[in-house]
């Protein structure tokens, strides 16, 4: 019963829908995940991925840029980096916290929306928002070259995750289940890494895996 309770919760948005909820999110959205331990989360996954520190970068659908700022005080990056990201909003907010970078407005999953030869992808809690996270995932691995690191976030379940979703809609997936999916979409080496603590520990999981 608490399976199908928590099932019932997930509702994905359209992307008109999710374009206005973020929006409308944009302005406060960097202090609160600030708050939640969120960009020390991503530090440590960035560590453990050990990326190259040449090359592109996309941050695909990168919401105020948290995840691209920490990648590049983590690396010292300082090749082309793109921001994609469906809320324009969220892309003025990213843009203006990363000056210097490309701002695309548009959604993972538009074949139109970013190159296709990044050396480096990063996506934090985006795929779980899209009706079919499985084509997410394939796009996600033909933005990259042969041989590219992508480097990802996605929500893991957990009761503190059903509470996320009742605001949010979105689906969450079990670590074992996602490395399965990456491999299906094509990547190599896939693996995951749990978060330290705090919030970010219950409600997602970071993945490191190989174009």
């Amino acid at each position: 019963m608490a399976s199908r309770n928590a099932l019932s919760l997930t509702r994905i948005r359209s992307t008109a829908a999710m374009q206005t909820l973020y929006d409308g999110a944009a302005k406060s959205w960097q202090g609160g995940i600030e708050k939640l331990g969120f960009p020390a989360a991503y530090d440590d996954l960035i560590r453990a991925a050990n990326p190259p520190t040449g090359g592109r970068v996309l941050d695909a659908g990168c919401g105020s840029g948290a995840l691209a700022e920490v990648f590049l005080n983590r690396t010292g990056h300082a090749g082309p980096l793109d921001l994609l990201d469906l809320s324009p909003q969220m892309l003025a907010v990213a843009g203006a916290r990363l000056p210097g970078a490309r701002l695309i407005e548009g959604a993972v999953g538009d074949e139109t929306a970013a190159d296709t030869d990044y050396d480096v992808v990063l996506c934090a809690h985006v795929i779980e928002h899209t009706p079919d996270p499985q084509a997410s995932l394939r796009w996600l691995h033909n933005r990259l070259r042969p041989g590219g690191m992508l480097i990802l976030a996605v929500s893991r379940p957990h009761w503190c995750t059903t509470l996320v979703r009742w605001r949010w809609g979105h689906q969450s997936f079990a670590p074992n289940r996602m490395v399965g999916m990456l491999n299906a979409a094509g990547f190599a080496k896939a693996q995951h890494r749990h978060f330290p603590s705090g919030p970010p520990f219950r409600v997602s999981c970071g993945y490191i895996a190989i174009a």
